[in-house]
């Protein structure tokens, strides 16, 4: 899948415009991890929790593109392969579950709640 960038990046010595992101297979999976964890909320439903980590790296590698290389990205360009990313997976962009995140170390949280 191609992802083509809203600002160019530098990747190999070469200006890149677009990523290929390539399916992963079993040792991507192994070497990386998997790119979120599931949540059961207090009221019992769920929610996808990216881990950023993973998803860096898995844009590397299935990418083709040093780790220093997607730092460079975009925030809209990296979550643009982020959603590349979680498609391979049968996932979505969890967009709304980010925002709505009370887990600790999220920032949602109730100030000074503890």
């Amino acid at each position: 899948m191609i992802v083509s960038l809203t600002k160019p990046i530098e990747a190999h010595g070469n200006q890149v415009k677009e990523i290929d992101i390539r399916e992963p297979n079993g040792g991507d999976i192994a070497a990386c991890g998997f790119p979120f964890r599931f949540t059961i909320n207090d009221d019992g439903s769920q929610m996808i929790a990216p881990e950023a980590a993973v998803i860096t790296a898995l844009i590397s590698r299935l990418g083709n593109i040093p780790r220093g290389s997607v730092a460079q990205l975009a925030f809209a360009d990296w979550m643009e392969c982020m959603g590349t990313v979680f498609g391979f997976f049968g996932a979505s962009v969890p967009t709304s579950s980010i925002a709505t995140s009370t887990l600790p170390g999220s920032g949602n949280g109730t100030p000074g709640a503890h």
